[in-house]
């Protein structure tokens, strides 16, 4: 079976790091032929080009929405032959139309990684996401609440969840190497793995650490990732005089620093399924998510391998506080996340669904 996946860049971000997942799983199957159409030429996981992925960039000219990758778009199709489309964003589902209708190959997407609309109802971009629904096959999103926050017709939609390779959480690390290294010197360390952008609330995770330094001085908070908030929140951090936040940027190797850290947390205003706060409880850390209605609760079974909380500063501290004073309660929550991950979020089960679902489309 070949599979054509379409997606604008294979940057840091989660629908990425899902894709290369999936594309791990396959290449353990030689039945499936792989190839992959980007409009960027920004390539973050560099593995891409040892797992025999044929990998194709038809650049857009400029411009945000670029009509001539209708055209390029339907043009690797002819080449490649595909049996399925598979896209990863409602623009690339978009630019998939013509090939789909013309050439009739199924079309696959995997457009919902979030669990609110980020767009009006009045605007071309729920055009263009209306329409995508309107021509795919199938619409799978990451979690329940995704599905229910973009009022997707159900007889196209699926939900799979996120999964990961659990031998990526297995290395041993020298915990005081890694601290060193990072310059930590405090005892504690709680780390926020999340892209600076209008969809995580690196503005609460200040707030939680600037309250905490009221507190105690025993505790950095390190915010790992790149976007294009990363300077706002930098400034701010200078300009308060926040002294125990450590921004590191973009990391290839995020499994590192959370296993150097004592808590997970995600500061956002709404989430489908989180590849960090996966990665958090593979690697058996209790985490805390400031999310209660998208799809976090799905994850994360409250007060049992964490706690989803409102946004709200004195409730994180306190759980903060809560989970560093009381390292019984630390471990458990830790083990039983990892469980948990163990159970219904490995690579294993996500492949097999997506295989099963190739093969019915």
């Amino acid at each position: 079976m070949k599979i054509l996946f379409f997606i604008e860049a294979l940057g840091f971000g989660g629908k990425e790091r899902r894709l290369m997942e999936l594309i791990h799983y396959l290449r353990q199957n030689t039945d499936f032929s792989l190839a992959m159409v980007l409009t960027e030429e920004r390539v973050h996981f560099k593995q891409i080009y040892d797992l025999n992925v044929q990998v194709k960039v038809i650049k857009r000219k400029g411009i945000k929405r670029d009509p001539r990758l209708f055209k390029e778009f339907y043009d690797e199709c002819v080449e490649f032959k595909p049996d399925i489309i598979h896209t990863w964003g409602f623009m690339t589902t978009f630019y998939a139309i013509p090939a789909k209708i013309l050439l009739g190959i199924p079309l696959v997407s995997s457009m919902i990684t979030v669990a609110k609309r980020d767009f009006k109802a009045l605007s071309l971009n729920n055009l263009f996401f209306r329409l995508s629904c309107l021509f795919s096959n199938l619409i799978i999103s990451n979690s329940k609440a995704g599905l229910r926050a973009f009022n997707v017709n159900s007889k196209k939609a699926r939900v799979i969840y996120n999964g990961v390779r659990l031998e990526r959480f297995h290395q041993e690390y020298n915990l005081t190497q890694i601290r060193g290294e990072l310059g930590i010197k405090t005892s504690y360390v709680v780390v926020m793995v999340a892209t600076f952008s209008r969809f995580k609330d690196y503005n609460l995770f200040l707030d939680v650490a600037s309250e905490i330094n009221k507190i105690r001085s025993d505790i950095t908070f390190m915010g790992v990732g790149g976007g294009p908030d990363w300077e706002r929140i930098d400034r701010r951090i200078k300009t308060e005089g926040i002294s125990n936040v450590v921004l590191t940027g973009r990391q290839s190797d995020v499994e590192k620093i959370i296993i150097a850290s004592d808590i997970g947390l995600l500061c956002t205003f709404s989430e489908g399924i989180s590849n960090s706060l996966i990665e958090y409880m593979a690697l058996a850390k209790p985490v805390i998510v400031t999310d209660t209605s998208g799809g976090s609760g799905e994850l994360i079974i409250d007060e049992v391998t964490g706690y989803c909380l409102p946004r709200d500063v004195k409730m994180v501290v306190s759980v903060i506080r809560k989970l560093l004073d009381n390292k019984n309660l630390t471990a458990s929550m830790g083990q039983k996340g990892r469980e948990r991950i163990e159970s219904n979020f490995s690579i294993e089960r996500m492949g097999k669904e997506f295989v099963d679902l190739y093969k019915t489309v």
